[in-house]
């Protein structure tokens, strides 16, 4: 019986995909099969994959044409077999004991999901000296052991999937798929899943090595060059619409909100003129109801609702004085309410000076 499904989405990834697909035919857990969708390489990388598919059945290959990792990814969902779903990148590669310590996690806790810890490897010395923010702390969680997946921890967990394992039943039983032509498709899937998902088990063991390339989507993306500018603001569409259509919106829309913030978060302002961020931010606020997003010479400020209503001189006036007569933790506590509470009243005063209105008749605007 087949007990791990690994979706493995490839494209011009001949150099290191010898090195991927041997750790998978030898991981010591043998009942798995490895979906392998060439996404139109057109490099050596199918004639690899059919030479191992050749020697090895549990190897099988589908093509398409040069449609992305979503698109492979969702044709990996649509053949995969087994009860439990991995993924896997093809400039990447397991530790040989990957499948079989998820696989007994899963079965012997009773998880929804699991995550391990990652190893980073990077390809380029003189990239990773450039790039210290790509640290392991972001993939390597804290946390240890069955804990339930609420809402906060939903949004702490790191959004790549290559290092977690996931129960196909819940991916079927609530039509979860990839939003097809975005780069950054995992953060969709990761939060329509773990929206469904009821407990996470956290391993601190490293089982994924994950190689880190200067010509990767997450490099092009840190040095501003994003294939497609609206691509955050594409996967809030997704995953908004998803959420409507099943009629489950409401119940979910204070995660949605903030899956809405820390999306804009991680856009580049300037590659936006102002009535794009100003459309985009209207867009948001019809859709939750948490945060107000606000256009304001070339970037979006956001807030959440209630802090700007209670927002006002006062308050700042009262945590500037405690941040001058306190010490230690609680003064650097003060520090950063009175910054909070500075940009909650900036934010109020751009939106009366935007629109000629009070807040309460912004707010109308949603």
């Amino acid at each position: 019986m087949i007990k791990i499904s690994i979706i493995l989405p490839v494209y011009n990834t001949a150099k290191y995909l010898e090195k991927c697909l041997k750790a998978l035919a030898d991981q010591t857990l043998h009942e798995i099969e490895i979906l392998c969708v060439d996404d139109g390489s057109t490099d050596d990388s199918y004639n690899i994959l059919q030479k191992y598919a050749d020697l090895d059945c549990r190897f099988r290959i589908f093509k398409q044409s040069h449609l992305g990792p979503a698109a492979a990814r969702n044709i990996g969902l649509n053949y995969a077999l087994a009860p439990y779903i991995m993924f896997c990148d093809a400039d990447d590669w397991y530790e040989p004991d990957y499948c079989r310590i998820m696989y007994e996690i899963m079965e012997n806790n009773q998880v929804d999901v699991a995550v391990c810890h990652t190893n980073l490897v990077f390809e380029d010395k003189n990239d990773y000296l450039r790039r210290q923010e790509t640290k392991e702390e972001l993939y390597n969680s804290s946390y240890e052991g069955k804990l339930l997946l609420d809402h906060c921890l939903l949004h702490k967990t790191s959004v790549v999937l290559w290092n977690k394992i996931f129960r196909k039943s819940i991916i079927e039983e609530q039509e979860i798929f990839f939003p097809d032509g975005c780069d950054h498709e995992d953060d969709a899937f990761w939060i329509l899943y773990g929206l469904q998902a009821q407990t996470i088990f956290f391993l601190s063991k490293k089982l994924y090595n994950y190689r880190i390339r200067p010509n990767s989507i997450m490099s092009s993306y840190f040095i501003h060059q994003p294939k497609n500018k609206y691509e955050r603001f594409k996967i809030c569409n997704f995953v908004y619409n998803i959420l409507k259509r099943k009629n489950i919106l409401n119940q979910k829309l204070s995660v949605v909100s903030e899956f809405f913030k820390r999306q804009m978060e991680m856009i580049f302002f300037e590659l936006f003129s102002p009535q794009e961020l100003q459309s985009m931010a209207f867009v948001l606020n019809r859709y939750q109801k948490d945060y107000i997003f606000i256009e304001n010479k070339g970037q979006i400020f956001i807030a959440p609702i209630v802090g700007i209503q209670a927002a006002n001189k006062i308050l700042f006036i009262k945590y500037w004085l405690l941040s001058k007569i306190c010490i230690g933790f609680k003064r650097k506590e003060y520090k950063e309410k009175r910054k909070i509470i500075r940009n909650q009243i900036k934010i109020k005063k751009i939106i009366n000076k935007k629109y000629s209105s009070d807040f309460n008749k912004y707010l109308n605007l949603n």
